[in-house]
């Protein structure tokens, strides 16, 4: 038989031992403190990772890591507006992604105007 069955405490038992109770995601990746089981949620994980490695691209311009990707990807040294490729790299396309949902929560500012691209820049519409 199933050796859980009927076993006090065991999480995830519904009411009754009837079986798994079903909880929504987002609670399960709460901390234990919360009333979650402290899960991590592997995609937002993952893109802060990438996350990480996009900043690393944008303030550490001397390393070969910068110099191959920008001389493919974007030549303008901007890694938040890359050129499209054919058939771009894993490693491109995952990074991109991440460089995508980051710069769709940035901001900037005018300082002296020279940077402004009228047509590329998101003006919040």
């Amino acid at each position: 038989g199933d050796p859980f069955h009927g076993a006090p405490g065991v999480v995830g038992w519904g009411e009754r031992n009837r079986g798994w109770s079903m909880l929504a995601w987002d609670r399960l990746c709460l901390p234990k403190g919360m009333g979650g089981l402290g899960f991590r949620d592997l995609r937002l994980f993952n893109v802060a990772l990438l996350g990480r490695q996009v900043w690393r691209l944008i303030q550490c311009k001397d390393t070969l890591c910068y110099k191959v990707l920008s001389a493919k990807y974007f030549p303008d040294g901007n890694v938040l507006c890359p050129k499209h490729t054919y058939n771009p790299s894993f490693t491109w396309k995952s990074i991109a992604q991440a460089a995508k949902l980051l710069n769709e929560g940035f901001g900037w500012t005018v300082g002296n105007g020279k940077s402004i691209q009228i047509w590329q820049d998101n003006w919040g519409f």
